[in-house]
């Protein structure tokens, strides 16, 4: 692994990139004194679910606040994000994100468009959020391009555009947003493209994406757009557990009756859930 793979930007999107190593890049970021690096990591880690990424931000917020205060943008707006999330102060959360996007920085005009679109500790404007939004996304951030997909698809703060949701859905899939990847699976099975839409569900699938691991399980199973492949199958159908999510085990355990032992950890070592595994085989 090149210096280039070992320290990416946080700002581009770690798609496919392991919980584990979000938090090890946090770490690594605090270490060096790069608190505003660290947060974002943690973000990252935050939204595919990790108690541990929300709790490592939050302990950083006394120190964001401070660097907020001294005119850092990019740590307005994680302390905006914390707030947020929180439901506090969600004014001066605001006020933090009007000074970000202000600055130009792409993820205070993205969050800023959020707040506004719901009208979140500001009169809602969502008109401007797509502004915002577009600008985002036209800087290349995939968040912005997703929400601006969907606002084009409700006819939100626009008029309802198929051909402008269409192209910014394209984009935040590109740019590997998983909630962009799924969708666009699923406008691409509508077509009967059934080998492509796999692939869309395996993108988002590989950053924790519960419904796009289920429909590749599914995909698997029943050999759509690929043979059927059951150790595939049950890998994806265990993956929702890292989520704190069941819904597969209940086809996992049916298929693991069909399998030998070894597909089946197989299946589970590729999943990252061994044990669940062994409880498959011990129930069958």
């Amino acid at each position: 692994m090149g210096v280039g793979e070992m320290t990416p930007s946080w700002r581009i999107f770690p798609e496919g990139v392991p919980v584990r190593v979000l938090l090890e890049r946090g770490d690594q970021a605090v270490t060096a004194g790069d608190l505003v690096s660290a947060g974002n990591w943690y973000f990252h880690a935050k939204r595919r679910g990790s108690v541990e990424g929300r709790d490592k931000a939050r302990g950083l917020e006394s120190q964001l606040e401070a660097l907020a205060g001294q005119g850092d943008i990019d740590a307005k707006v994680l302390v905006a994000g914390l707030l947020l999330e929180r439901g506090e102060r969600l004014s001066h959360a605001a006020s933090l994100l009007e000074a970000a996007a202000e600055g130009a920085a792409v993820e205070g005009m993205r969050e800023l468009g959020f707040v506004l679109a719901s009208g979140i500790g500001i009169a809602p404007d969502p008109g401007r959020a797509n502004e915002l939004y577009r600008a985002a996304a036209e800087a290349g951030d995939g968040y912005a391009a997703f929400n601006l997909a969907v606002n084009f698809f409700r006819g939100h703060g626009t008029g309802k555009n198929f051909r402008e949701f269409t192209k910014w859905l394209q984009t935040a899939a590109n740019l590997g947003i998983p909630e962009a990847c799924a969708v666009l699976g699923d406008q691409v099975a509508k077509k009967g493209r059934a080998a492509d839409s796999l692939q869309w569900y395996l993108r988002a699938a590989k950053s924790s994406h519960v419904p796009a691991m289920l429909a590749a399980a599914r995909c698997y199973r029943d050999g759509i757009g690929t043979p059927v492949d059951l150790v595939q199958a049950v890998r994806w159908f265990l993956s929702p557990l890292d989520r704190g999510n069941g819904d597969g085990i209940h086809d996992a355990l049916e298929l693991a009756s069909s399998m030998t032992v070894e597909q089946v950890r197989e299946a589970g070592q590729l999943s990252g859930h061994a044990d669940e595994a062994e409880l498959l085989l011990r129930r069958r």
